[in-house]
């Protein structure tokens, strides 16, 4: 008699199908939105977005604004600090996620023009790139009253020239245009992941999450360090 398969466990039959079924799920629908976007969503714009979200560009453009603020500015406390800090914890964070989960990037899009900044960047769970624009608009939202504030005590000629020409003279205004805008641009950018068929729609929706809790426990730990 011929030998007979065992079958599947309970906790294998329990747990795989819906994982896979996910997974299929997430790439079916990654790869529709891709095809949908693909007619119209113009690639240089798509890169362009890249590449502004980059780590390589983003990072040393954060740290250089740090460094050039005075040391007593309200908005380098409150701002440049916490994005600065929370660009390497993001760095770290999802480069651990990549290494752990060792998703594939999607097989039905062309990679050779990316290039990674490590080695696990080549992985797709998260997207670091919606993680990165995502905890930099929660920043910039969560600490909106405070850069209100900080902007109100800076006595600059030509910010006044511009909130009275463009704001009427209301910071309010000025700092929520601003927010509305930086939540367009971390949305698009996110979007555009999955447009240029760099990452799924889980890794994209993930990352995001990971760049609003990034934002909460930097902001979070930079107050504690305040009080101590």
């Amino acid at each position: 008699m011929g030998h007979l398969e065992q079958p599947p466990s309970k906790s294998t039959a329990a747990t795989s199908p819906p994982q896979s079924f996910l997974l299929r799920l997430d790439a079916a629908l990654s790869l529709h939105l891709h095809n949908l976007t693909k007619p119209f969503a113009p690639r240089p714009l798509l890169r362009f977005l890249e590449l502004i979200a980059d780590f390589r560009f983003f990072f040393p453009v954060s740290l250089a604004l740090l460094l050039a603020s005075p040391s007593s500015s309200p908005l380098r406390r409150h701002l440049l600090l916490p994005l600065a800090l929370c660009s390497l914890l993001d760095l770290i964070f999802i480069a651990l996620l990549k290494l752990l989960v060792r998703r594939s990037r999607p097989t039905y899009s062309h990679h050779g023009d990316y290039n990674a900044v490590v080695s696990v960047d080549h992985f797709s769970f998260p997207s670091g790139h919606s993680s990165r624009v995502f905890f930099v608009a929660s920043i910039i939202s969560f600490s909106k009253l405070l850069i209100v504030d900080a902007i109100a005590d800076l006595h600059r000629p030509r910010l006044t020239m511009i909130l009275d020409r463009w704001c009427r003279g209301d910071e309010v205004f000025a700092v929520n245009a601003v927010v509305t805008a930086v939540w367009a641009w971390a949305s698009a950018t996110a979007l555009s992941r999955i447009a240029l068929g760099r990452h799924y729609v889980l890794d994209v929706f993930f990352g995001a999450c990971f760049g609003v809790l990034e934002a909460l426990f930097t902001l979070r730990f930079l107050e504690i360090q305040t009080w101590i």
